[in-house]
């Protein structure tokens, strides 16, 4: 007997994309996943078979508790606004969403407040970055944080562009280099906030 009749709103076909979502993120497999869950060897298996529509709640439950998230999240994935794009090149500015009107982006599990969702433009961080792809940062104050140096950070300068770059220390006092993996460094730059990214999504595969 199904225990998710009562779900109103459980889309069987968003939970399998969803399903299969994190277990990409996590790099684990059906099998493998229904071990670590305390789940029958099928589970996984049955889930995404086509002629069943419905999913038990302890077989939700525990998939929960693998992911470290609650049954909610694992149905359907939290959303949080996208607060704008930051450049991977050296031409493109940062371009701020309104906070309250514009698109939504996955939330990553346990992101407080402070965290930052910045959409990719440009090419000047392949491989590591593509154009589309999601970063997460967070910003607790302005400034500069010790932890932040050496790292890929979104850095914001004072010229008022915002830049997904490796952030180095400048040539001179108070100045900060932003590197590139395949574009000219931006040398001896003048920053105004720099935010480590903590989390990155990839963009959707795009069709051929």
């Amino acid at each position: 007997m199904c225990d998710t009749s009562h779900m109103s709103k459980f889309d069987i076909d968003a939970f399998r994309t969803r399903l299969q979502s994190l277990m990409d993120e996590h790099k684990i497999k059906r099998k493998p996943l229904a071990k670590a869950a305390g789940l029958g060897e099928t589970s996984i298996r049955d889930i995404f078979d086509s002629s069943r529509n419905d999913v038990r709640i302890g077989t939700l439950v525990r998939l929960a508790d693998y992911f470290q998230m609650s049954v909610d999240e694992l149905i359907e994935e939290p959303e949080m606004r996208l607060a704008g794009r930051v450049g991977a090149g050296g031409q493109v500015l940062f371009e701020a969403e309104d906070s309250h009107s514009g698109p939504t982006v996955p939330k990553p599990p346990g992101a407080s407040a402070a965290v930052m969702a910045l959409e990719v433009v440009g090419t000047s961080m392949l491989p590591k970055y593509e154009d589309g792809d999601i970063v997460y940062v967070r910003r607790d104050v302005d400034g500069i944080p010790r932890s932040a140096i050496g790292e890929y950070c979104a850095v914001r300068t004072a010229e008022g562009g915002t830049y997904l770059k490796i952030l180095a220390k400048g040539s001179e006092p108070g100045r900060f280099t932003l590197r590139s993996l395949n574009a000219p460094d931006m040398e001896n730059e003048e920053v105004v906030w720099a935010a480590p990214v903590l989390w990155v999504r990839q963009r959707p595969a795009r069709a051929i």
